[in-house]
């Protein structure tokens, strides 16, 4: 069987032999798995701390680690961690597909497609290939987790400012009606006395 350099990758230690109907390939792929790990706003403690331009603190729940709108924040969040895969096929079907660029080989076993990216000649390069698209997955999470570390969600300085004027204003509102109940009270005493003079 020959061997050819079509469409072969770049980092592959060997050239990949022609591929006919019935060989055997081996497929670079990467399994996920879904595991939870500590918000990396809150770092798990389910509260975040603003401080406001004053240096006054504010204590607010954590909307990044937070369900939905109606959920309590939990201190954690899920993500999806890649591992190296290899699936071995035997090729049942060989097409051509012409593309913008150049003609792109599809090799098929049990209905499934396979391009040529993702074929190796051997497993142990299939295995090499997953690997690195699977760490470079997992390190591309990571940096997303680093960024929101440092812009967590603007959010949280609105919802700060919100909470801040209602409490001001319910602040405002309580002085309002305690200065009136101790007016109406004075005023409701006066009368008392006038209508006891009267009466006698």
């Amino acid at each position: 069987m020959k061997t050819s350099s079509r469409g072969r990758n770049d980092g592959r230690e060997s050239e990949m032999k022609e591929i006919k109907i019935g060989d055997t390939i081996y497929v670079s792929k990467f399994g996920h798995t879904q595991i939870k790990i500590d918000c990396p706003v809150c770092f798990g403690k389910k509260v975040v701390v603003l401080i406001l331009g004053n240096e006054d603190s504010v204590e607010m729940r954590c909307e990044y680690c937070r369900g939905d709108c109606c959920s309590p924040s939990n201190g954690y969040v899920k993500e999806w961690r890649m591992s190296a895969d290899v699936e071995t096929v035997i090729v049942s079907q060989i097409r051509t597909r012409q593309t913008a660029s150049e003609n792109e080989i599809e090799y098929q076993a049990d209905s499934r497609i396979y391009y040529t990216k993702d074929v190796f000649a051997t497993e142990e390069e299939a295995l090499t290939e997953s690997a690195r698209r699977a760490t470079q997955y997992n390190i591309d999470q990571e940096t997303k987790a680093e960024h929101v570390k440092g812009k967590p969600d603007k959010n949280y300085s609105w919802n700060a400012g919100y909470h801040i004027r209602e409490a001001k204003k319910a602040k405002e509102k309580v002085e309002y009606h305690s200065k009136m109940a101790k007016i109406c009270k004075a005023k409701a005493g006066d009368g008392d006395d006038t209508q006891a003079r009267t009466t006698t």
